[in-house]
């Protein structure tokens, strides 16, 4: 129960991972591999007496593994993508990012806001400009 912060960051990377396939078909990695990635993390990540350390010492360790065996058979062109891929699944997982701020940063405003909304304040700021101000604010 006490390594269940590893467990599930583990898993977020493994569904993070597998997903990869739909950028190409060609990404494909199975459990198997990513279990042995995982057991040599633990022999040699570095070893801590105080429990929560040697926690984050492992969630990090391996995160930094698998991303470095993940990118050494990724196209060039895939490896931003996946940086942000990885990086977004983590900070969703952690509670650090909201499902409606990723939306907005993928998306964009999806309703008009200034019909409804206050005036626009200055004429330099354009309503597409101002449609986003509103959004976010909400």
């Amino acid at each position: 129960e006490s390594y269940r912060p590893v467990a599930y960051r583990t898993a977020v990377l493994f569904f993070c991972i597998v997903e990869l396939t739909n950028i190409d078909p060609m990404y494909q990695y199975s459990l198997q591999w990513f279990q042995k990635l995982f057991t040599i993390a633990i022999d040699q990540s570095p070893k801590s007496d105080v429990f929560a350390e040697r926690l984050e010492i492992l969630k990090d360790y391996f995160t930094e593994a698998l991303y470095q065996n993940i990118c050494r058979g990724l196209f060039e062109k895939d490896k931003t993508l996946f940086s942000f891929a990885l990086c977004s699944r983590i900070m969703k997982g952690d509670n650090r990012i909201d499902d409606a701020e990723l939306r907005y940063l993928l998306v964009g405003p999806t309703s008009d806001m200034v019909e409804h909304g206050p005036a626009i304040p200055a004429e330099w700021v354009g309503k597409p400009r101002w449609n986003e101000v509103l959004t976010l604010a909400q």
